[in-house]
Protein backbone atom coordinates (compact mmCIF):
# COMPACT_ATOMS: atom_id res chain seq x y z
CA UNK A 1 0.00 0.00 0.00
CA UNK A 2 1.23 3.34 -0.57
CA UNK A 3 2.20 5.60 1.88
CA UNK A 4 3.38 9.18 2.20
CA UNK A 5 5.61 10.57 4.64
CA UNK A 6 6.17 14.57 5.70
CA UNK A 7 8.65 15.20 7.86
CA UNK A 8 9.81 18.59 9.93
CA UNK A 9 13.10 19.18 11.91
CA UNK A 10 12.72 21.44 14.54
CA UNK A 11 13.83 21.55 17.96
CA UNK A 12 12.59 22.54 21.42
CA UNK A 13 11.71 22.07 24.80
CA UNK A 14 8.86 21.93 27.15
CA UNK A 15 9.23 23.65 30.43
CA UNK A 16 7.75 22.76 34.06
CA UNK A 17 5.83 25.51 35.89
CA UNK A 18 8.78 26.58 38.40
CA UNK A 19 11.36 27.77 36.23
CA UNK A 20 14.95 26.72 36.99
CA UNK A 21 16.57 29.84 36.59
CA UNK A 22 19.99 27.87 36.14
CA UNK A 23 22.04 29.76 32.89
CA UNK A 24 22.38 27.10 30.53
CA UNK A 25 25.43 27.80 28.39
CA UNK A 26 25.66 27.28 24.49
CA UNK A 27 28.76 25.88 23.07
CA UNK A 28 29.79 26.07 19.08
CA UNK A 29 29.62 22.22 19.22
CA UNK A 30 25.50 22.92 20.23
CA UNK A 31 25.22 25.57 17.73
CA UNK A 32 26.94 23.30 14.89
CA UNK A 33 24.45 20.27 15.81
CA UNK A 34 21.61 22.52 16.20
CA UNK A 35 22.30 24.51 12.57
CA UNK A 36 22.46 20.72 11.15
CA UNK A 37 18.92 19.28 12.17
CA UNK A 38 16.93 22.23 11.60
CA UNK A 39 18.66 23.26 7.85
CA UNK A 40 15.14 23.16 5.96
CA UNK A 41 17.53 23.69 2.86
CA UNK A 42 18.66 20.24 2.74
CA UNK A 43 16.07 17.76 0.95
CA UNK A 44 15.12 14.25 3.09
CA UNK A 45 13.70 11.29 1.90
CA UNK A 46 10.24 9.88 3.74
CA UNK A 47 9.79 7.00 5.39
CA UNK A 48 6.86 4.96 4.67
CA UNK A 49 5.21 4.08 8.34
CA UNK A 50 4.52 6.17 11.29
CA UNK A 51 5.59 3.41 13.74
CA UNK A 52 8.47 2.97 11.93
CA UNK A 53 8.86 6.58 12.15
CA UNK A 54 8.94 6.84 15.52
CA UNK A 55 10.81 3.50 16.13
CA UNK A 56 13.52 4.21 13.65
CA UNK A 57 13.55 7.95 15.81
CA UNK A 58 13.80 6.33 18.75
CA UNK A 59 17.08 3.62 18.17
CA UNK A 60 18.73 5.94 15.86
CA UNK A 61 19.19 8.37 18.97
CA UNK A 62 19.10 5.63 21.52
CA UNK A 63 16.13 7.45 23.70
CA UNK A 64 12.76 6.18 25.25
CA UNK A 65 9.86 8.54 24.77
CA UNK A 66 8.87 10.06 27.96
CA UNK A 67 12.21 9.30 29.57
CA UNK A 68 14.67 11.99 30.11
CA UNK A 69 17.97 10.96 29.22
CA UNK A 70 21.42 13.51 29.36
CA UNK A 71 18.95 16.71 29.79
CA UNK A 72 16.51 15.91 27.10
CA UNK A 73 12.96 14.28 27.30
CA UNK A 74 11.31 13.12 23.61
CA UNK A 75 7.37 12.89 23.31
CA UNK A 76 5.56 11.97 20.34
CA UNK A 77 1.69 12.40 19.36
CA UNK A 78 -0.30 12.17 16.16
CA UNK A 79 -3.59 13.66 14.47
CA UNK A 80 -5.78 12.39 11.54
CA UNK A 81 -6.14 14.76 8.76
CA UNK A 82 -9.75 14.58 7.90
CA UNK A 83 -9.72 15.23 4.09
CA UNK A 84 -7.82 13.43 1.29
CA UNK A 85 -4.63 14.99 -0.85
CA UNK A 86 -7.03 15.75 -3.39
CA UNK A 87 -9.38 17.71 -1.65
CA UNK A 88 -8.70 21.38 -2.43
CA UNK A 89 -9.23 22.01 1.46
CA UNK A 90 -5.94 19.67 2.35
CA UNK A 91 -3.64 22.41 2.84
CA UNK A 92 -6.15 23.77 5.84
CA UNK A 93 -6.63 20.40 6.84
CA UNK A 94 -2.87 19.91 7.19
CA UNK A 95 -2.06 22.72 9.28
CA UNK A 96 -5.19 21.60 11.71
CA UNK A 97 -4.19 18.43 11.84
CA UNK A 98 -0.57 19.70 12.79
CA UNK A 99 -1.38 21.30 15.47
CA UNK A 100 -3.97 19.06 16.69
CA UNK A 101 -0.69 16.37 16.68
CA UNK A 102 0.96 18.88 18.78
CA UNK A 103 -1.71 19.80 21.14
CA UNK A 104 -1.89 15.89 22.25
CA UNK A 105 2.22 15.39 23.02
CA UNK A 106 1.77 18.88 24.77
CA UNK A 107 -0.83 16.75 26.33
CA UNK A 108 1.39 13.52 27.25
CA UNK A 109 3.96 16.01 28.78
CA UNK A 110 0.66 17.86 31.32
CA UNK A 111 0.28 14.73 32.22
CA UNK A 112 3.24 13.34 33.13
CA UNK A 113 4.52 16.54 34.73
CA UNK A 114 1.58 17.37 36.48
CA UNK A 115 -0.65 14.97 36.38
CA UNK A 116 -2.99 13.63 39.01
CA UNK A 117 -5.42 10.59 38.61
CA UNK A 118 -8.64 9.93 40.88
CA UNK A 119 -9.98 6.06 40.39
CA UNK A 120 -13.73 4.87 41.42
CA UNK A 121 -15.11 1.21 41.13
CA UNK A 122 -18.94 0.40 41.73
CA UNK A 123 -20.48 -2.71 41.84
CA UNK A 124 -24.38 -2.81 42.52
CA UNK A 125 -26.59 -6.16 42.49
CA UNK A 126 -30.29 -5.82 43.24
CA UNK A 127 -32.09 -9.38 43.10
CA UNK A 128 -35.90 -9.50 43.44
CA UNK A 129 -36.48 -13.36 44.17
CA UNK A 130 -40.18 -13.08 45.71
CA UNK A 131 -42.88 -15.61 45.31
CA UNK A 132 -44.82 -13.09 43.45
CA UNK A 133 -41.93 -11.40 41.36
CA UNK A 134 -43.59 -12.59 37.89
CA UNK A 135 -46.53 -11.04 38.97
CA UNK A 136 -47.89 -7.42 38.14
CA UNK A 137 -50.22 -5.91 40.30
CA UNK A 138 -53.43 -5.28 38.33
CA UNK A 139 -54.35 -1.72 37.46
CA UNK A 140 -58.02 -0.39 38.81
CA UNK A 141 -60.48 -0.52 35.73
CA UNK A 142 -57.07 -1.74 33.44
CA UNK A 143 -54.29 0.12 32.54
CA UNK A 144 -54.45 3.83 31.44
CA UNK A 145 -54.15 3.55 27.95
CA UNK A 146 -57.16 1.07 28.30
CA UNK A 147 -59.03 2.99 29.74
CA UNK A 148 -58.67 6.08 27.29
CA UNK A 149 -59.27 3.26 24.58
CA UNK A 150 -62.30 2.23 25.62
CA UNK A 151 -63.29 5.51 26.23
CA UNK A 152 -62.39 6.51 22.76
CA UNK A 153 -64.07 3.95 21.51
CA UNK A 154 -67.13 4.29 22.73
CA UNK A 155 -67.16 8.22 21.39
CA UNK A 156 -66.13 7.76 18.03
CA UNK A 157 -66.23 3.92 17.28
CA UNK A 158 -65.36 3.30 13.38
CA UNK A 159 -64.98 6.61 12.69
CA UNK A 160 -61.71 6.39 15.44
CA UNK A 161 -60.18 3.62 13.53
CA UNK A 162 -60.48 5.20 10.33
CA UNK A 163 -58.62 8.27 11.65
CA UNK A 164 -55.82 6.28 13.05
CA UNK A 165 -55.52 4.23 10.62
CA UNK A 166 -54.73 6.81 8.37
CA UNK A 167 -52.42 8.58 10.34
CA UNK A 168 -50.50 4.48 9.62
CA UNK A 169 -51.57 3.40 13.16
CA UNK A 170 -53.18 -0.26 13.32
CA UNK A 171 -55.86 -0.27 15.92
CA UNK A 172 -55.79 -4.08 15.43
CA UNK A 173 -53.26 -5.87 17.76
CA UNK A 174 -52.82 -2.53 19.89
CA UNK A 175 -50.93 -3.26 23.17
CA UNK A 176 -50.20 -1.90 26.26
CA UNK A 177 -46.72 -2.83 27.96
CA UNK A 178 -45.27 -3.26 31.29
CA UNK A 179 -41.70 -3.76 32.80
CA UNK A 180 -40.43 -5.76 35.76
CA UNK A 181 -36.94 -5.90 36.45
CA UNK A 182 -35.63 -8.80 38.27
CA UNK A 183 -31.69 -8.49 38.27
CA UNK A 184 -29.62 -6.15 38.24
CA UNK A 185 -25.37 -6.29 38.40
CA UNK A 186 -23.73 -3.09 37.31
CA UNK A 187 -20.57 -2.93 37.65
CA UNK A 188 -18.33 0.61 36.38
CA UNK A 189 -14.65 1.53 36.72
CA UNK A 190 -14.39 5.31 36.16
CA UNK A 191 -11.06 7.01 36.18
CA UNK A 192 -10.63 10.63 36.44
CA UNK A 193 -7.12 12.52 35.25
CA UNK A 194 -6.50 16.57 35.63
CA UNK A 195 -3.32 18.65 35.13
CA UNK A 196 -2.49 21.58 34.63
CA UNK A 197 0.86 22.78 34.05
CA UNK A 198 3.03 25.81 32.24
CA UNK A 199 5.85 24.47 29.51
CA UNK A 200 8.09 26.97 27.21
CA UNK A 201 10.32 26.02 24.53
CA UNK A 202 8.37 23.58 22.91
CA UNK A 203 8.72 22.63 18.72
CA UNK A 204 8.60 19.25 17.33
CA UNK A 205 11.72 18.19 16.34
CA UNK A 206 10.24 15.94 13.50
CA UNK A 207 6.59 15.16 11.88
CA UNK A 208 5.82 12.59 9.85
CA UNK A 209 2.50 12.16 7.59
CA UNK A 210 1.23 8.82 6.47
CA UNK A 211 -1.24 7.30 5.15
CA UNK A 212 -3.08 4.73 6.81
CA UNK A 213 -3.94 1.29 5.84
CA UNK A 214 -7.17 2.44 5.71
CA UNK A 215 -6.57 5.11 3.21
CA UNK A 216 -6.81 7.95 5.18
CA UNK A 217 -3.61 10.60 6.32
CA UNK A 218 -2.51 10.80 9.71
CA UNK A 219 0.48 13.37 10.92
CA UNK A 220 2.34 12.11 13.92
CA UNK A 221 4.99 14.30 15.69
CA UNK A 222 8.09 14.12 17.59
CA UNK A 223 9.38 16.95 20.80
CA UNK A 224 11.70 17.28 22.95
CA UNK A 225 12.28 19.33 26.50
CA UNK A 226 15.97 20.53 27.43
CA UNK A 227 17.53 23.08 29.25
CA UNK A 228 18.99 24.64 26.85
CA UNK A 229 16.58 25.28 24.59
CA UNK A 230 14.62 26.29 27.94
CA UNK A 231 16.96 29.43 28.85
CA UNK A 232 16.40 30.82 25.07
CA UNK A 233 12.76 30.83 25.40
CA UNK A 234 13.07 32.25 28.96
CA UNK A 235 15.68 35.39 27.43
CA UNK A 236 12.93 35.81 24.40
CA UNK A 237 10.34 36.72 27.73
CA UNK A 238 12.86 38.20 29.89
CA UNK A 239 13.55 40.60 26.90
CA UNK A 240 17.45 40.05 27.05
CA UNK A 241 20.27 37.81 25.12
CA UNK A 242 20.43 33.97 25.64
CA UNK A 243 23.29 33.39 27.42
CA UNK A 244 25.57 31.94 24.53
CA UNK A 245 29.80 32.01 24.41
CA UNK A 246 31.88 32.63 21.55
CA UNK A 247 30.16 30.86 18.70
CA UNK A 248 29.36 30.75 14.90
CA UNK A 249 26.40 29.52 12.89
CA UNK A 250 25.29 30.42 9.11
CA UNK A 251 22.98 32.83 7.29
CA UNK A 252 19.64 33.04 7.67
CA UNK A 253 18.75 32.59 4.23
CA UNK A 254 20.77 29.22 4.15
CA UNK A 255 18.04 27.35 6.28
CA UNK A 256 15.18 27.85 4.25
CA UNK A 257 13.84 25.50 1.59
CA UNK A 258 15.80 26.13 -2.07
CA UNK A 259 12.42 26.77 -3.78
CA UNK A 260 8.51 27.42 -2.75
CA UNK A 261 7.32 23.78 -2.90
CA UNK A 262 10.13 23.05 -0.49
CA UNK A 263 7.74 25.32 2.31
CA UNK A 264 5.06 22.46 1.60
CA UNK A 265 7.26 20.09 4.41
CA UNK A 266 7.90 22.84 6.65
CA UNK A 267 5.80 23.34 9.77
CA UNK A 268 5.97 25.13 13.20
CA UNK A 269 9.53 26.50 14.65
CA UNK A 270 13.20 25.86 14.30
CA UNK A 271 15.73 27.21 16.78
CA UNK A 272 18.48 27.87 14.60
CA UNK A 273 21.80 30.29 15.39
CA UNK A 274 22.91 33.02 12.72
CA UNK A 275 26.89 33.75 11.75
CA UNK A 276 27.54 35.95 14.36
CA UNK A 277 26.13 33.20 16.92
CA UNK A 278 22.89 34.59 18.25
CA UNK A 279 19.97 32.59 17.97
CA UNK A 280 16.94 32.83 15.85
CA UNK A 281 13.58 31.53 15.94
CA UNK A 282 12.49 30.56 12.12
CA UNK A 283 8.45 29.94 12.27
CA UNK A 284 6.44 28.51 9.55
CA UNK A 285 3.38 29.46 8.85
CA UNK A 286 1.20 27.79 6.10
CA UNK A 287 -2.50 27.94 4.90
CA UNK A 288 -4.65 27.28 1.66
CA UNK A 289 -7.27 28.88 -0.69
CA UNK A 290 -9.97 27.47 -2.89
CA UNK A 291 -9.92 29.81 -6.35
CA UNK A 292 -12.70 31.21 -7.63
CA UNK A 293 -14.23 31.60 -10.88
CA UNK A 294 -14.01 35.33 -10.12
CA UNK A 295 -10.12 36.09 -10.16
CA UNK A 296 -10.48 39.18 -7.71
CA UNK A 297 -12.07 37.40 -5.14
CA UNK A 298 -9.21 34.85 -5.88
CA UNK A 299 -6.37 37.41 -5.41
CA UNK A 300 -8.46 38.10 -2.49
CA UNK A 301 -8.86 34.63 -0.93
CA UNK A 302 -4.81 34.42 -1.06
CA UNK A 303 -4.00 37.53 0.64
CA UNK A 304 -6.58 36.78 3.52
CA UNK A 305 -5.07 33.15 3.62
CA UNK A 306 -1.44 34.50 3.62
CA UNK A 307 -2.58 37.09 6.72
CA UNK A 308 -3.72 33.47 8.20
CA UNK A 309 -0.55 32.16 7.64
CA UNK A 310 1.39 35.04 9.36
CA UNK A 311 -0.67 34.95 12.39
CA UNK A 312 0.02 31.37 12.79
CA UNK A 313 3.85 32.20 12.69
CA UNK A 314 3.46 34.57 15.52
CA UNK A 315 1.29 32.57 17.56
CA UNK A 316 3.99 29.06 16.89
CA UNK A 317 6.95 31.59 18.28
CA UNK A 318 4.62 32.88 21.27
CA UNK A 319 3.58 29.01 22.11
CA UNK A 320 7.44 28.36 22.32
CA UNK A 321 8.00 31.41 24.87
CA UNK A 322 5.57 30.31 27.19
CA UNK A 323 1.72 27.89 26.99
CA UNK A 324 -0.45 26.59 29.85
CA UNK A 325 -2.54 23.60 29.21
CA UNK A 326 -5.73 22.87 31.62
CA UNK A 327 -6.16 18.98 30.90
CA UNK A 328 -9.05 16.99 32.26
CA UNK A 329 -10.17 13.74 31.05
CA UNK A 330 -12.86 11.18 32.48
CA UNK A 331 -12.77 7.16 31.04
CA UNK A 332 -15.70 4.96 32.61
CA UNK A 333 -15.83 1.35 32.10
CA UNK A 334 -17.77 -1.62 33.21
CA UNK A 335 -20.79 -4.01 32.44
CA UNK A 336 -24.07 -4.27 33.31
CA UNK A 337 -26.55 -7.67 33.22
CA UNK A 338 -30.14 -6.99 33.62
CA UNK A 339 -33.11 -9.77 33.77
CA UNK A 340 -36.40 -8.69 33.18
CA UNK A 341 -40.39 -9.63 32.83
CA UNK A 342 -42.13 -7.82 30.45
CA UNK A 343 -46.32 -8.07 30.36
CA UNK A 344 -48.03 -7.68 27.08
CA UNK A 345 -51.52 -6.99 26.75
CA UNK A 346 -53.64 -6.51 23.70
CA UNK A 347 -56.02 -3.79 24.35
CA UNK A 348 -58.98 -5.13 22.39
CA UNK A 349 -58.76 -8.52 23.34
CA UNK A 350 -57.66 -8.63 26.92
CA UNK A 351 -55.43 -11.13 26.18
CA UNK A 352 -51.99 -11.38 28.22
CA UNK A 353 -48.34 -12.46 27.40
CA UNK A 354 -45.64 -12.46 29.70
CA UNK A 355 -41.81 -12.66 28.37
CA UNK A 356 -38.45 -12.50 30.02
CA UNK A 357 -35.32 -11.28 29.04
CA UNK A 358 -32.08 -10.85 29.85
CA UNK A 359 -29.57 -7.66 28.40
CA UNK A 360 -25.84 -7.76 29.04
CA UNK A 361 -23.99 -4.44 28.23
CA UNK A 362 -20.51 -3.05 28.00
CA UNK A 363 -19.88 0.45 29.07
CA UNK A 364 -17.58 2.24 27.09
CA UNK A 365 -17.35 5.76 27.75
CA UNK A 366 -14.85 8.71 26.99
CA UNK A 367 -14.78 12.46 28.12
CA UNK A 368 -11.90 14.59 27.94
CA UNK A 369 -11.18 18.19 27.39
CA UNK A 370 -7.75 20.26 26.73
CA UNK A 371 -7.31 24.26 26.64
CA UNK A 372 -4.05 25.34 25.79
CA UNK A 373 -2.91 29.17 26.31
CA UNK A 374 -0.38 30.94 25.24
CA UNK A 375 0.42 34.80 25.37
CA UNK A 376 3.42 36.71 24.95
CA UNK A 377 5.33 40.24 22.98
CA UNK A 378 5.23 40.63 19.28
CA UNK A 379 8.39 42.54 19.55
CA UNK A 380 11.45 41.01 17.49
CA UNK A 381 9.00 39.02 15.08
CA UNK A 382 9.49 39.63 11.38
CA UNK A 383 8.45 38.40 8.36
CA UNK A 384 11.62 37.25 6.06
CA UNK A 385 8.91 35.63 3.25
CA UNK A 386 5.45 35.02 1.87
CA UNK A 387 5.34 31.93 -0.19
CA UNK A 388 2.66 30.01 -2.75
CA UNK A 389 3.34 27.02 -3.80
CA UNK A 390 0.95 24.21 -6.02
CA UNK A 391 1.15 20.76 -4.86
CA UNK A 392 1.17 17.29 -7.00
CA UNK A 393 -2.80 17.46 -6.68
CA UNK A 394 -3.37 20.78 -7.53
CA UNK A 395 -3.80 21.88 -3.86
CA UNK A 396 -3.23 25.69 -3.27
CA UNK A 397 -1.01 26.71 -0.17
CA UNK A 398 0.20 29.37 1.02
CA UNK A 399 2.81 30.79 3.81
CA UNK A 400 4.51 32.65 5.65
CA UNK A 401 7.76 32.60 7.64
CA UNK A 402 8.65 35.10 9.94
CA UNK A 403 12.17 34.94 12.21
CA UNK A 404 12.35 36.25 15.66
CA UNK A 405 15.92 37.36 17.09
CA UNK A 406 17.46 39.48 19.67
CA UNK A 407 19.16 42.01 17.23
CA UNK A 408 15.39 42.26 15.54
CA UNK A 409 13.69 43.48 19.25
CA UNK A 410 16.62 45.77 19.67
CA UNK A 411 15.57 47.43 16.53
CA UNK A 412 12.20 47.64 16.90
CA UNK A 413 12.35 49.19 20.40
CA UNK A 414 15.27 51.51 19.03
CA UNK A 415 12.36 52.42 16.29
CA UNK A 416 9.76 53.10 19.10
CA UNK A 417 11.87 55.09 21.03
CA UNK A 418 13.05 57.17 18.26
CA UNK A 419 9.65 57.46 16.94
CA UNK A 420 8.91 58.97 20.00
CA UNK A 421 10.79 62.50 19.55
CA UNK A 422 10.40 62.46 15.73
CA UNK A 423 6.25 62.09 15.92
CA UNK A 424 6.20 62.21 11.90
CA UNK A 425 8.47 59.25 11.70
CA UNK A 426 7.19 56.29 9.57
CA UNK A 427 8.04 52.80 9.48
CA UNK A 428 7.90 50.01 6.93
CA UNK A 429 7.70 45.85 6.55
CA UNK A 430 8.34 43.93 4.18
CA UNK A 431 -7.88 19.46 -7.90
CA UNK A 432 -10.84 18.31 -9.21
CA UNK A 433 -10.69 15.80 -12.52
CA UNK A 434 -7.38 15.08 -11.80
CA UNK A 435 -6.27 11.30 -10.41
CA UNK A 436 -4.87 12.08 -7.03
CA UNK A 437 -0.69 12.00 -6.73
CA UNK A 438 0.37 10.34 -3.81
CA UNK A 439 2.33 13.03 -1.60
CA UNK A 440 5.96 12.51 -0.89
CA UNK A 441 7.08 14.86 1.44
CA UNK A 442 9.96 15.22 3.74
CA UNK A 443 11.30 18.34 5.47
CA UNK A 444 15.26 19.13 6.18
CA UNK A 445 16.49 17.88 8.97
CA UNK A 446 18.31 20.46 10.83
CA UNK A 447 19.30 19.42 14.30
CA UNK A 448 20.40 16.48 15.98
CA UNK A 449 19.72 15.53 19.76
CA UNK A 450 22.52 16.76 21.19
CA UNK A 451 21.22 19.95 20.03
CA UNK A 452 18.94 20.13 22.85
Amino acid sequence: MKKTLLSIAVCASLAFGMEDKTVNEITQADVDIQNALSDASVEQEPIDNMQEFFDQFANKHQITFGETKDGRTFYHGYADVRYSPKDPNFAKALSVAYNKAVLNLQTEFIKDAFGETVTERLRQIEADNSSNAREFEELPKGGALSQIWSKTKQWTGAKLDKALNDMGIQTQGLTEERKKELFLDNFLSKSMTQAFGNMSGLVPVETTLVQTENNNYRIGVIAVISDKTREIARAIREKRAPNVTSVKGKPLAEFLPKNSKGFLNEYGIRLVYDETGAPMIISYGTWGYIPKVNSKATDRLETLSQDKAAAMADAAIVEFVNTSLNYANTEISGEIIKESIKETKDINTDNVELSEQELTSIIDKTSTKIIARASGNLRGIRPIKRWKATDENGVKYVGVVKVYSYANYLNTTEAINNSKNKPNATTTSTTANKPEVAIKRKSASVNTVDDF
